[in-house]
């Protein structure tokens, strides 16, 4: 996997969290995956790990939906680092803001991520865990005063 096909996949990535698109978020994530966050707790539904895709997909909705009910906002991202681990995986590090339409910082952190390329052309590239880090405060917390 090189650096230019983790940009091009987390382009896509922030675009449908810029959508509000929950189920678009989750396409791009593999079943089973997990997330986790520094002494909080790992999700929306309080779960580390997704072992099937409809919980995956209903923490994505959710966190879209806490987004979108703060109003219009825009997230962007600095691919601060890649490395590969061979053809078909690798990890990225991700600084994350995401503002509202008044330029207002809604959120701030930084994010690992270990991507794998399925062997299904029809899935491609997919987050297989997260670790976020780095934070001021999870998105949910920040969203949620």
């Amino acid at each position: 996997m090189s650096r230019n096909e983790a940009q091009f996949f987390f382009n896509a990535y922030r675009d449908a969290f810029n959508r509000g698109d929950g189920d678009a978020v989750a396409d791009l994530w593999h079943t089973p995956s997990s997330i986790s966050h520094p002494g909080k707790q790992a999700d929306l539904t309080t779960n580390t790990a997704w072992m099937t895709d409809e919980t995956m997909r209903s923490n994505h909705r959710a966190l879209c939906d806490i987004y979108a009910k703060r109003g219009p906002h825009s997230w962007g991202f600095d691919l601060l680092n890649f490395v590969p681990l061979g053809a078909d995986q690798g990890f990225a590090n991700l600084h994350w803001v995401c503002r509202s339409s008044d330029g207002e910082e809604m959120a701030n952190f930084g994010t690992g991520y270990l991507l794998i390329r399925t062997t299904s052309d029809v899935h491609g590239i997919r987050v297989v865990h997260v670790a976020q880090y780095d934070e001021s405060s999870t998105p949910a917390e920040r969203l949620t005063d």
